[in-house]
């Protein structure tokens, strides 16, 4: 939808890599910010994604559905325009135009096959050779994708991917002698191909050329997934469209294109790694020129980019994440566990050894919490967890489950929640934490910790790597336990609607 403003036609726009149904802080904190835009001002915002999924409507839906958003948000996918918007049209039944699913029977004439842990996961062969594996959407026959295996490697060469109505949208071809992608070829559901993509052989595998097609002949090319995201961005975005970006990866494609957009790049997390500006963040930095606002979270974010980069004041906007619960959906009166818990990403920069290290000294003074681990193992942690578990003798007392879609109810069946991570952005599991009485214990590291924690009120701020002071501190919030904890004021939701008040009157939206 465009807004005029002073006879001016322009759009509101959210550009992001990717929107999954599962998600962390930076897409939870873009969908309550484009929410809180529209039922407050009444301006709705067009969303984009760069990524390749091939079931987007079923997330769009999803989030409705979750109350994540509101029904005037659009959204829209690189590859659907790419598709000529053929990418997600629903078939229908010819009659009641009802959605037409094509369902794939599990045997293949000539192979043997056998169930894996159920009826959703097919093994084939040819006499004693796997050649082929299935692998069904839930009990139904609609196929979510097949793999051909090579009998003489025993890996598979191609993929074919299904959407939720069991159309082919996508073949993946792979190096014969590794499971790393070589291509793979897009499909529109009228069963064309309109683009082919390469992938470097090595262990990023990130894409090394693009093909785009109309019929069966190349059209466009590009040298990779920056490059063609320029392309979209020139063809989406027109002279005096607002644009908040909230993915990193899309700030030189953004910049390159040549409307004369209005820029804001929303930092989620710290641009610095150690006391040098991260890969990442060079270019939005560098190119301060071609951006209109910079959103970050923190006073001291501000101080420390400005200490770099010739930025002026009037460049930043400093908005902090909010919290905004819906308390039909919290129990305000959760029974405690004996139990501490951290929910998040097992990545290195989290250091949860040091978090089970402090636990194991807790224990030395005769304590007796439990620990509760939740979180989806995205850097080789798990098993260096388990390692450190096993070697302490912990495997009574700590509990390692997958991320949980209720943080806020295991938050507040916790005594208090931990975090030791090297940096952190302005951490929603903190403030949800605290929003449901439970105290957090966090190391003292930019940004976020020292807006949020009020030492010794609702937890403690604790030296950076302290791993002894840290132990110390779980100790105290065990014997004196804090009452009444709560956030901040200026982290309430009508804070927000005042911080982005101003920000949309400086573009004259309001």
């Amino acid at each position: 939808m465009r807004v005029t403003i002073k006879g001016d036609i322009r759009m509101l726009y959210t550009v992001t890599t990717t929107l999954p149904m599962s998600h962390g802080g930076r897409t939870q904190s873009l969908l309550r910010r484009i929410k809180l835009i529209d039922e407050e001002f009444g301006l709705p915002t067009k969303i984009l994604t760069t990524n390749y999924y091939g079931n987007y409507p079923s997330v769009y839906k999803h989030f409705l559905k979750e109350n994540k958003i509101t029904k005037n948000i659009e959204f829209e996918n690189m590859y659907e325009w790419l598709s000529n918007f053929e990418l997600f049209k629903v078939p229908k039944t010819l009659i009641t135009k009802n959605p037409k699913y094509n369902k794939t029977k599990r045997k293949i004439k000539g192979l043997k096959h056998e169930f894996g842990k159920n009826q959703s996961y097919v093994h084939y062969y040819n006499d004693n050779t796997y050649v082929q594996f299935r692998k069904y959407y839930g009990q139904s026959d609609v196929l979510q994708y097949e793999d051909f295996i090579s009998p003489l490697t025993g890996l598979k060469y191609e993929r074919h991917e299904y959407n939720l109505f069991g159309q082919l949208h996508r073949k993946i071809f792979y190096y014969s002698d590794s499971s790393l992608r070589h291509s793979d070829e897009l499909i529109d559901s009228k069963g064309f191909m309109y683009c082919k993509r390469y992938f470097h052989n090595n262990e990023k595998n990130k894409i090394n050329g693009i093909e785009l097609y109309k019929g069966k002949k190349i059209y466009k090319t590009f040298k990779n997934d920056k490059a063609l995201a320029q392309y979209y961005f020139e063809a989406r975005f027109k002279d005096n469209d607002i644009v908040f970006n909230d993915a990193r990866f899309l700030d030189a494609p953004l910049i390159k294109q040549t409307h004369q957009t209005k820029n804001i790049l929303v930092f989620h997390s710290s641009h610095l790694s150690g006391d040098k500006t991260k890969k990442s963040y060079k270019y939005a930095l560098e190119h301060s020129a071609h951006i209109d606002k910079y959103i970050v979270l923190t006073h001291q974010q501000m101080h420390d980019i400005q200490e770099v980069y010739p930025i002026e004041d009037e460049q930043f906007e400093l908005i902090p994440h909010f919290i905004e619960l819906n308390q039909s959906n919290v129990e305000t009166n959760m029974n405690k566990e004996d139990r501490f818990i951290y929910i998040g990403r097992f990545v290195k920069e989290k250091q949860l050894d040091h978090l089970i290290k402090a636990y194991r000294k807790f224990l030395e003074s005769g304590q007796q919490t439990k620990l509760y681990l939740f979180g989806k193992d995205e850097d080789h942690q798990l098993a260096m967890m388990k390692d450190l578990i096993s070697e302490y003798q912990l495997e009574d007392m700590v509990k390692i489950s997958n991320y949980t879609k209720k943080p806020l109810v295991e938050f507040g069946k916790s005594k208090a929640s931990l975090l030791t991570s090297k940096y952190e952005g302005f951490g929603l599991t903190i403030m949800e934490s605290i929003e449901v009485g439970c105290p957090v214990l966090s190391y003292d590291v930019r940004y976020g910790p020292n807006e949020i924690i009020n030492h010794g009120k609702n937890g403690y701020l604790i030296e950076r790597n302290n791993i002894d002071s840290l132990a110390q501190h779980m100790v105290d919030i065990i014997e004196n336990p804090m009452q009444h904890v709560k956030n901040q004021d200026k982290l309430k939701y009508s804070a927000a609607v005042k911080n982005y008040q101003h920000l949309l009157q400086t573009f004259n939206l309001l």
